[in-house]
């Protein structure tokens, strides 16, 4: 990830965190990681993107339902 598109997601994760109450701390945490998820899954499905998905916490679940495949070619994939 470049410059340029860490900028642009911290364009979109400030927003969020501003809307949220609590500790700016937690919420910016919070509202970054939503948004680099939602750019990951934005990304061609492929084993890299999978790899860093299941490391950020998405759950097999949310992939399968995001790209249309069963979880037998998620795991087929990961192999």
């Amino acid at each position: 990830m470049n410059y340029e598109q860490t900028h642009n997601l911290m364009k979109k994760a400030v927003p969020l965190a501003r809307k949220m109450e609590g500790d700016w701390n937690i919420r910016m945490s919070i509202a970054l990681r939503s948004v680099t998820i939602d750019h990951l899954l934005g990304l061609p499905f492929s084993k890299d993107t999978i790899n860093r998905l299941l490391q950020k916490g998405v759950s097999y679940r949310r992939i399968c339902k995001n790209y249309g495949v069963y979880h037998r070619d998620v795991t087929a994939i990961l192999q």
